[in-house]
C-alpha cells in the first residue's frame, strides 16, 4: 500500500494528534438559542400584554426558521402549534384594538414582501382589510413602544407627545428580571402628572390628557440590572 494513502488512513481514524476522533463539542459555554422557542415566548408575552410589537417580532422569527435550509430536507413532518401567518394575523389584531398604525402597516408588509417576508399577497390584502378599521389616539402617530436597560440606581428619560382627548392614556413599563424595582414619575413641565414608585418590577400610570402636549417620563431602578420594555395606548 502506498505510503502515503496509510498516513491519510491513519490521520482518518485517529487526527493529527493521535488521538481517537472525539465528537464535536460547542467552542462556548453559551448554549444555542431556538427562534422557535424564542418565538413562542415573545408571543405568549405579547398576547398577554396586549403587545403587538411582541407578536410582530416573534412572526418575524418563524419567517426566519421556517425559511428551507439549502441541502437539508426534514423527513418528519414538522408540528407547529403556531405560524408566522398565524402570528402577523394576531399582531394586526392587537394592533387595531391598540390604535397602533405603525404596527398594524409593519404586519402587512412582512405578509406581502416576498423577500424579507412570506410574499402571501392574500394574506397582506387580509391584514390591510382588518387594519383599516383602527384609529390613532393617545400618543401622537400611535402607542409608543421602547426596548431599553437600567443598570443598578440609574435612571432613563423620555419625552413623549399625547394627543387631547377624554379617552384615559396610559403608560406600563415593565423589568425583565424580577429582582429590578422600578418607579415611573411623569411631569408635564415642572407638574408632577402621576407616579407609580411601588417596589416591583412593573410600574405603570393612567390620566386623562385634555390638551395636545409633550409629557417627560423618567423610570427610575432601585433593584438589579435588567432590560425592560415600555409601552403606551
Amino acid at each position: 500500500m502506498n505510503r502515503a494513502v496509510v498516513t491519510l488512513f491513519v490521520l482518518s481514524l485517529f487526527g493529527s494528534d493521535g488521538a481517537r476522533p472525539r465528537a464535536a463539542t460547542a467552542q462556548s459555554n453559551i448554549p444555542a438559542v431556538s427562534l422557535r422557542q424564542t418565538a413562542a415566548a415573545l408571543a405568549r408575552s405579547g398576547i398577554a400584554h396586549r403587545d403587538p410589537r411582541s407578536v410582530l417580532a416573534a412572526a418575524q422569527l418563524l419567517i426566519v426558521a421556517e425559511r428551507p435550509s439549502p441541502g437539508l430536507e426534514r423527513v418528519t413532518p414538522q408540528r407547529a402549534s403556531v405560524t408566522a401567518a398565524g402570528l402577523l394575523r394576531e399582531a394586526v389584531r392587537i394592533a387595531v384594538e391598540q390604535h397602533d398604525v405603525v404596527t398594524a402597516n409593519a404586519a402587512m408588509e412582512l405578509a406581502g414582501n416576498a423577500r424579507a417576508g412570506l410574499g402571501d399577497a392574500a394574506l397582506a390584502s387580509e391584514l390591510r382589510a382588518a387594519a383599516s378599521l383602527g384609529a390613532t389616539r393617545g400618543a401622537v402617530g400611535g402607542p409608543v413602544w421602547a426596548d431599553g436597560e437600567l443598570a443598578p440606581g440609574t435612571e432613563v428619560e423620555y419625552r413623549i407627545t399625547f394627543e387631547g382627548d377624554y379617552q384615559p392614556s396610559r403608560l406600563v413599563v415593565t423589568a425583565g428580571d424580577g429582582a429590578a424595582d422600578l418607579d415611573c414619575h411623569l411631569y408635564d413641565g415642572s407638574q408632577l402628572v402621576g407616579s407609580d414608585a411601588g417596589h416591583a418590577r412593573e410600574c405603570g400610570l393612567a390620566w386623562s390628557q385634555r390638551f395636545t402636549g409633550v409629557l417627560t417620563l423618567r423610570v427610575h431602578n432601585s433593584g438589579a440590572a435588567t432590560y425592560y420594555v415600555l409601552v403606551s395606548n
